[in-house]
């Protein structure tokens, strides 16, 4: 336009500034600042404006401010730009004070001026901003204003504060899909899952019409319920409907099957998608990782890798929840080098995912490194930590990091407390088990829980108190379950305490009749050398349809994690794994023969020697 000689004006020139703004392309538009300067736009009030608000958008507020303050005049549109550009950075006072000024200059807010003021409010969650402006707005008769009301809606949801946001919602004359999908995310997002699903049938039932925010939302509220059956309808509804599939409604899908626990179901909508994201992968990947379907979902990682997606903190999260559980260090060094060198921002939440792996892989010394390094560390990274050494039996450095913990400031909760418990359990550490037991509730105002209690009859049962802890059980404030029971049933095998055990095993098969009870039974009556009582709870279990689940183990192989069941003919290199246990345990009966023959040859050389 410029090279040939045409001249731009007030019309042009703040459509090519929005273009600018929404490239937040800085250069460009400084380019085009400076040219406008030439043709005497400065003192133009649409076009400077145009300006505040791209500068504000690429970040430059300061310069935005600069710009603002030196226009000789200024109308609403002006401030509200201003102001905007300070919502976009979450300035909060810097809003309210320019917000002050343009009352004070006799300028009247409109309701594009009062939907940014409450956009920082709920951002930054200022419930008390948020309600001084709730009050401006009645008293200038604006609350019936469905663009207003909407934006009410949105600052207290945001706020936690859904009551209020409620009473916004039924002060709109005529709510729209706006309203509804507003009001229904905000109690799906505050934890009020069925209050969410009772708004989505009043929604069908109106005049306006859900679309795919709202089915979103309502997906998640089945998500956080587990209700495969609501949510089955609403998968329903999206095809008979003919919504579009798109990728929201998608992950939503996959979301909620997955939390529900159908993971064929999840992988059926993945991969009837047309297009996935980021979210699309990290979904299915954490679908797999809660149901324990762990090589699922490093397969499904690397897959999503080689298609060329990029994985997020959530995504890398879950891959380390899966190694930590299959304990495959390699493949966690792998994702930490990814972290490394991709420069992933380690927030809390992945540095602890890399603690917990770490430790669960047996490598503490790393785990420590991760740990002394973190800037903060709040409370669920000492957690990981502590149950870390717990874990690999360092039970008095466990109880040490507790300590420094408590000097930190840091606030133990009761996963802390299952942590050193557990690190007494280790460690025989009575005593100081039950001062720490004890100062749960006395000390911290924490009611122990039943695994609270578990741990402390695993504690008196390791270090052969039985008695003590069979007391414990009986003095229990809350009713023992069956793992308690079982817990002391252990206790009496190892400690071969018939007696008791007998006792201990009537109240298990009270609450829980299960094969594992009739094995430890068996194995009790084994380690006291009583084998018709073994053969009779064997014969008894057979009765039953009863029998001993076959043992799983997992181990890593050049980065490539192998399961392997008792007797299991599954895996895909089964026959050369048999002919190699063949060959073992033929060269073994060789070497235990050589071995006899060389100790009888040895007695006889002793012996003549002896006579001699």
């Amino acid at each position: 336009m410029l090279d040939g000689e045409y001249f731009p004006d007030s019309y042009t020139i703040p459509i090519v500034i929005r273009a600018c703004s929404q490239l937040h392309a800085l250069q460009l538009g400084e380019s085009v600042h400076g040219q406008v300067m030439k043709f005497g736009f400065d003192t133009n009030m649409i076009v400077m404006s145009g300006f505040v608000r791209f500068y504000a958008s690429c970040g430059s507020v300061e310069f935005a401010r600069k710009l603002f303050d030196d226009m000789p005049e200024r109308d609403v549109v002006s401030w509200t730009t201003m102001i905007s550009g300070y919502v976009q950075l979450n300035c909060l006072e810097e809003s309210f004070v320019l917000f002050d000024e343009m009352r004070r200059d006799g300028i009247e807010p409109n309701k594009v001026t009062i939907v940014s003021l409450l956009a920082v409010c709920g951002n930054v969650q200022a419930l008390d901003g948020g309600k001084w402006v709730h009050s401006y707005i009645v008293d200038n008769k604006m609350e019936f204003d469905i663009v207003v009301g909407n934006a009410l809606i949105n600052m207290y949801a945001r706020c936690g504060c859904m009551s209020n946001a409620l009473e916004a919602f039924h002060n709109i004359l005529e709510p729209d899909t706006v309203s509804w999908n507003t009001l229904i995310s905000g109690f799906a997002q505050n934890g009020c899952p069925v209050e969410a699903l009772r708004l989505f049938q009043e929604m069908k039932n109106s005049n306006a019409r859900p679309n795919e925010i709202t089915l979103t939302s309502t997906l998640s509220a089945c998500a956080q319920l587990g209700d495969l059956e609501q949510g089955k309808i609403l998968h329903t509804y999206i095809a008979e409907n003919n919504i579009i599939y798109s990728t929201f409604i998608g992950n939503g899908l996959i979301n909620m099957y997955s939390k529900c626990g159908e993971l064929k179901e999840a992988e059926c909508v993945f991969h009837q998608m047309p297009d996935k994201d980021i979210f699309s992968w990290t979904a299915l990947v954490s679908g797999y990782v809660q149901g324990s379907k762990l090589k699922e979902a490093l397969s499904l990682f690397h897959e999503m890798q080689l298609s060329g997606v990029e994985p997020n903190e959530v995504t890398l999260v879950s891959m380390l929840s899966a190694c930590a559980q299959l304990g495959a260090l390699d493949q966690g060094k792998l994702i930490h080098e990814y972290i490394i060198q991709h420069r992933v921002k380690q927030d809390v939440y992945l540095e602890s995912g890399l603690i917990d792996m770490y430790v669960k892989c047996g490598c503490m010394p790393r785990a420590l490194q991760i740990f002394h390094c973190m800037r903060r560390k709040y409370t669920f990274s000492w957690n990981a930590l502590i149950g870390g050494l717990a874990m690999h039996g360092h039970g008095r450095e466990a109880i040490i990091l507790f300590s420094q913990m408590q000097m930190t400031g840091a606030i133990p909760d009761s996963v802390t407390f299952l942590a050193v418990l557990c690190a007494c359990t280790h460690s025989g550490l009575v005593s100081e088990g039950y001062q720490f037991f004890n100062s749960m509730s006395s000390f911290y105002g924490i009611t122990p829980g039943i695994e609270h209690y578990g741990c402390m009859v695993d504690l008196l049962g390791r270090a052969g108190h039985l008695e003590e802890a069979a007391e414990f059980i009986e003095k229990m404030p809350i009713e023992p379950n069956h793992i308690i029971w079982g817990t002391l049933l252990s206790a009496c095998c190892v400690h071969r305490k018939v007696e008791l055990g007998e006792k201990v095993a009537q109240h298990i098969i009270r609450l829980a009749p299960d094969d594992e009870v009739y094995v430890l039974i068996s194995n009790l009556y084994a380690e006291a050398g009583r084998w018709d009582d073994v053969r009779r709870v064997r014969a008894l279990m057979g009765n039953k349809g009863l029998e001993k689940s076959p043992g799983c183990s997992l181990i890593e192989v050049d980065g490539i994690v192998e399961e392997f069941h008792v007797r299991g003919m599954m895996h895909y290199e089964s026959d050369r794994i048999y002919l190699a246990l063949d060959c073992l345990m033929l060269q073994s009966k060789e070497a235990l023969f050589e071995s006899s023959e060389y100790e009888a040859s040895m007695d006889n050389k002793n012996g003549e020697e002896f006579f001699r």
